[in-house]
């Protein structure tokens, strides 16, 4: 067994002296002792400044407390302990209660919902993006102008709650029912009769009214997944003088076998980035192919009489945006 410095048995003498020390300090303090002297003369010291020798009457007393002081030192780390333990349980009390019972509100991204609308019933199915999430439970508010909002709450998936949630909500409200928004951002969900895509509301959230706030155009082109479809590019902005342009220019060569695809992602995208940006009225690409260099514009005068109105109307209503895209996708 390590033997104790000189310095720690010292620091304990004063407790040894005064019996507040275990049996097993007291064999570790009283074993160095009887092999060092300069131990063994402090100790010496220390004993004699106590005042002599105690009575019968005074030992007993003194014994009494130090008996009461260790007793009384193992209630304090029983009740401590005690204590600890309380809040260990209670914090996972708390845990489990929120994570698997009460769960938070769902923010957007984390519930698709599938809305039906069938007189004033409003059908509705929440089901959770991520597998092993589920639905505990949902709100229902009516604004009373014709919106009515839907709050979800998640939870971790258990026997209590598994997956998806159907419910059944009577509108109540004199004013027609004309949307439906859900959770905390309130997401447009359903509009005048027509269920809205998570995607379609994704890109029009980012409508934005200048091409020259780049950091816009930046949530417009990543919404439309357009570095993931075509590759990486860099960006030019004509805003000196009307009209507007935004230049697209892909940072590497595209594939001849995809180009058809590519030159159709291209139209897409350009036509909706216009729709969503209130002064941009053209959009130009860039790119090469074989090391052939091509430019391709796009203009919102073209892109509105082929649809037969404004595609800038679409910036006005998530539901003109979504017939807009259809179109799009079948011009």
């Amino acid at each position: 067994m390590t033997k104790l410095p000189c310095e720690i048995v010292q620091d304990l003498l004063p407790l040894y002296i005064d019996k507040l020390t275990s049996d097993v300090t007291n064999g570790e303090v009283e074993s160095h002792i009887i092999n060092c002297p300069a131990c063994q003369s402090v100790y010496e010291t220390m004993k004699n400044e106590e005042g002599g020798a105690l009575s019968p009457s005074e030992a007993a007393s003194e014994k009494k407390q130090i008996d009461f002081l260790k007793k009384y030192r193992s209630r304090v780390r029983v009740i401590a302990l005690s204590v600890i333990l309380a809040v260990v349980v209670l914090i996972l009390g708390v845990l489990v209660t929120r994570t698997y019972l009460i769960g938070e509100l769902s923010e957007y991204g984390k519930v698709t919902y599938n809305i039906e609308v069938v007189g004033n019933e409003v059908h509705v199915t929440a089901i959770p993006v991520d597998g092993k999430d589920a639905i505990s439970d949902l709100k229902f508010e009516e604004s009373g102008d014709g919106f009515l909002w839907i709050r979800s709450r998640i939870v971790k998936e258990s026997p209590l709650h598994q997956g998806m949630k159907i419910e059944t909500y009577t509108y109540s409200s004199e004013e027609p029912l004309t949307m439906i928004l859900a959770d905390y951002e309130r997401t447009i969900v359903w509009e005048d009769g027509t269920a809205i895509l998570d995607q379609t509301w994704r890109i029009w959230a980012t409508k934005h009214m200048y091409v020259g706030d780049m950091s816009a155009n930046a949530m417009t082109a990543n919404a439309l997944n357009l570095r993931e479809k075509i590759g990486a590019f860099t960006n030019e902005l004509q805003t000196e003088n009307e009209p507007y342009g935004w230049t697209i220019i892909f940072s590497d060569p595209l594939d001849k076998k995809q180009e058809d695809y590519y030159r159709s992602e291209m139209k897409k995208a350009a036509y909706e980035m216009i729709a969503l940006t209130r002064n941009l009225d053209h959009v130009t690409f860039r790119y090469v192919i074989d090391g052939e260099e091509f430019e391709e514009t796009y203009y919102e005068k073209d892109a509105s009489e082929a649809y037969g109105r404004s595609i800038k109307d679409s910036w006005q209503s998530v539901k003109q945006f979504q017939d807009f895209v259809r179109w799009v996708e079948l011009y």
